[in-house]
């Protein structure tokens, strides 16, 4: 039995001997994948930092820009307001001018109409005779 036990604790050394040999270099690139994951995650942690600054300033020129936009908006809808405030008196003004000058001048035009209704047998006679004497004045030629 005593050799037995020690065959059984010469193979049980083997076998931790076999681990450890086959171990070792499994453990070594696990630390070396350790170290690159680790050395990564600090440049991550870099760039997000970056990263969180560049959005933190692009959200504060956001901000400015919608206020300066904001501000413009109210200006634009001020000289709107304005403009309509003038359109509104043009439009009166020029529908009283209208109402002062369209009688007088729809009375003019009626009276014309009524004058050349008038004078149209009278102009007819005219030309008529101007015709005639043109006619007789070149036959004599």
């Amino acid at each position: 039995m005593g050799m037995a036990l020690q065959i059984a604790l010469f193979l049980a050394s083997v076998s931790i001997v076999v681990f450890v040999v086959l171990l070792m270099p499994v453990l070594l690139g696990l630390r070396r994948h350790l170290a690159d994951a680790v050395r990564e995650f600090a440049e991550l942690r870099t760039d997000v930092k970056l990263l969180v600054q560049d959005s933190r300033t692009m959200v504060q020129n956001v901000n400015k820009l919608t206020t300066r936009v904001q501000q413009q908006i109210d200006e634009v809808d001020q000289m709107l307001q304005i403009l309509c405030g003038w359109v509104g008196r043009a439009d009166r003004l020029v529908h009283q001018a209208g109402d002062l000058i369209e009688d007088p001048i729809f009375t003019g035009a009626r009276i014309l109409d009524g004058l050349g209704a008038l004078l149209q047998p009278w102009l007819t006679r005219d030309r008529g005779a101007s015709h005639k004497s043109s006619l007789t004045s070149k036959t004599r030629n």
